[in-house]
């Protein structure tokens, strides 16, 4: 018997948000401000508080993929005026949670008209970021 995935009951993201690779991404918060000019958005749930993976960037916020199209209402004005918001996930591979977020936000702005902002994908999510740039996580408690 196959479960029907999470994201079934959603529709699917028109949008293809480009990606950012960690360096890129390193030389972001390097230069500018985080919260203002760049956010980083972690799109893990289960993995995030169960796996003991509790870490994400320092720049970043937790916004479960499991919930952000229901909340886009809410979550889209505070970021909106963010010109560079970078959604990851765990590997961010075709068709993860990570490119999925990144596409619902950018729909949203798409359809409400809103050009001050962005979404990217983090090319290799989480594990990519941990890898390649440890000094750039911060851990949370859950």
């Amino acid at each position: 018997m196959s479960k029907t995935p999470w994201h079934a009951a959603l529709p699917t993201p028109s949008s293809a948000p480009p990606r950012i690779t960690v360096s890129e991404l390193r030389a972001l918060a390097g230069a500018k401000k985080a919260g203002v000019e760049f956010i980083v958005v972690d799109a893990r749930r289960a993995d995030f508080d169960d796996l003991g993976s509790n870490y994400i960037h320092r720049a970043a916020i937790n916004l479960p993929a499991h919930t952000l199209y229901q909340t886009l209402p809410v979550v889209g004005p505070l970021l909106q005026n963010i010109p560079q918001v970078i959604f990851h996930c765990n590997s961010c591979k075709a068709g993860s949670r990570g490119e999925r977020t990144a596409g619902w936000y950018q729909d949203y702005l798409d359809a409400n008209g809103i050009t001050t902002s962005k979404a990217y994908v983090l090319d290799g999510g989480f594990k990519a970021l941990k890898a390649e740039a440890p000094e750039e996580l911060k851990e949370v408690a859950v």
